[in-house]
């Protein structure tokens, strides 16, 4: 008679709740979460995946170092990481505010582990109060420091510096071409021939950014005003040049010493090891990196008058970006609405 009893009614109407779902759909949903970070694992830039691997490695060392399992990611474990980090180790804030995300990344994709937001907000919190404290005490800033931004003087001193050879052709190309796209170093490397299409109308070019630490992008770049630093000029000189057609190949290549270019693409390293050179080729006093394209055409496009909207639009921010508002800061601080001590008879 058992089982002619009627099923007991739910204590509650409505969707079902996790604790409610049964085998089937709880096998299922794995599955779909296996498959989206598979998904997303594929589409993420190569740097962040080897930021990520790096992460890790940093992050079982110190475990070992604790002897705790790598899966123990409690308040207290982040915590202490953050403290040797900063303290031991005297790596920059942004490092290890990066490394708190890729062991939460690696713990959620290898072990379908969850880090508790509590615990890596606390982590965080401590490193906010270390930042705090060294600011008070006149610490000199740690790491790298924001790129110098490449003002459109320097990159016309660069791309004349820049040779009539396969060499100079691609680093031209790379440069003009990454400055209007207002590209990291990463997005340069991942673009591939078919990103890049010229505008029906005889405009300029289309440049789809697929490979983003942020959302895709595709930017209009029309024809320069001066052929020397023309992105578009540029492009179809490498294009031609180069010889390259395969759409699903990448844009920029390796050159061999002899000249013949290579069916491989420039990591994001190179492309900025390509930045970095051309630069000191030029005999530019600043040491510009990858990012230094990107930060110059944020900041040439608002000293020029450009609205942060159109900026943003270019370089995939948000219009209220803090990085975004950066930029701003840099020409906006001489500017008489900006500067409260201009016009007040001082």
């Amino acid at each position: 008679m058992a089982e002619h009893l009627p099923t007991p009614a739910r204590a509650t109407e409505g969707p079902l709740l996790p604790a409610e779902f049964d085998d089937e759909l709880r096998q299922r949903l794995a599955a779909l979460d296996a498959a989206s970070d598979t998904h997303a694992q594929d589409h993420r830039p190569d740097n962040t995946t080897l930021a990520y691997r790096a992460d890790w490695k940093t992050w079982t060392a110190f475990c070992e170092q604790l002897q705790i399992p790598p899966t123990a990611a409690t308040r207290g474990t982040l915590r202490a990481f953050v403290d040797v980090l900063w303290n031991r180790e005297r790596r920059a804030a942004t490092t290890i505010d990066r490394k708190l995300a890729g062991v939460s990344v690696t713990l959620r994709q290898r072990f379908g582990l969850v880090v508790d937001p509590e615990a890596t907000r606390s982590a965080r919190e401590l490193l906010k109060d270390y930042k705090r404290q060294a600011a008070e005490n006149e610490e000199p800033d740690r790491g790298r420091g924001k790129a110098p931004a490449m003002r459109v003087d320097a990159l016309r001193q660069i791309v004349e510096k820049c040779s009539d050879d396969i060499f100079g052709v691609r680093d031209r190309a790379m440069l003009l071409l990454g400055f209007a796209i207002a590209a990291r170093r990463a997005e340069l490397a991942g673009l591939r021939l078919r990103n890049i299409t010229e505008d029906p109308d005889g405009n300029g070019l289309l440049v789809d950014v697929r490979v983003s630490k942020t959302d895709p992008r595709t930017v209009p770049v029309p024809y320069g005003e001066n052929p020397l630093t023309c992105p578009v000029l540029a492009w179809q000189a490498w294009v031609e040049r180069a010889q390259i057609a395969d759409p699903d190949r990448h844009a920029f290549r390796s050159v061999h010493a002899t000249g013949s270019v290579q069916p491989k693409g420039l990591t994001p390293q190179r492309v900025g090891d390509i930045i970095t050179a051309a630069g000191a080729r030029a005999r530019i006093p600043v040491l510009f990196t990858g990012h230094s394209v990107r930060s110059g055409m944020a900041t040439e496009a608002r000293r020029a008058g450009k609205d942060p909207k159109a900026i943003a639009q270019i370089t995939g921010h948000k219009p209220n970006s803090s990085v975004l508002h950066g930029y701003m800061q840099i020409v906006d601080r001489w500017d008489e609405e900006d500067n409260a001590l201009i016009g007040i008879g001082l």
